[in-house]
């Protein structure tokens, strides 16, 4: 019976206290954009593979936080008295920070197609003296 107790009494607690853990939308987007902004400035000035390579894969969690981000913030909207302005909002903000994101994958993309064309003229040109 005591166990019983305690487990209703812990159960309890973490129920009550999850909220208090929670990020809002709002909190979770100014940290998230903070995040694209960091993201831009760092990878303005792409030179290497590897530095692509690691632009590619950071704007690939960032997207995938933006969209968490959304779905989260959409759930939120439609507790909201005003829903289409809500959601209008969000698709905004959404949209202004896949346009960042989408910038920088399209740049580390574009380096990782010229550095391989490149190589492939590199090893043409070194076939072609032999």
């Amino acid at each position: 019976m005591l166990n019983k107790k305690f487990l209703m009494a812990m159960l309890a607690g973490v129920l009550l206290a999850a909220p208090l853990h929670a990020q809002t939308p709002a909190d979770e987007y100014a940290a998230l954009s903070a995040q694209v902004k960091e993201l831009a400035t760092r990878h303005a000035d792409l030179q290497t593979a590897g530095q692509a390579e690691a632009a590619l894969q950071e704007t690939g969690a960032a997207q995938s936080r933006l969209q968490a981000w959304y779905a989260q913030a959409e759930r939120a909207c439609h507790a909201a008295f005003f829903v289409n302005s809500c959601l209008g909002d969000i698709k905004l903000q959404r949209r202004q920070q896949q346009t960042v994101l989408q910038k920088i994958t399209l740049e580390a993309k574009a380096l990782q197609r010229r550095l391989h064309i490149e190589q492939l003229d590199r090893a043409l040109q070194q076939k072609q003296s032999e």
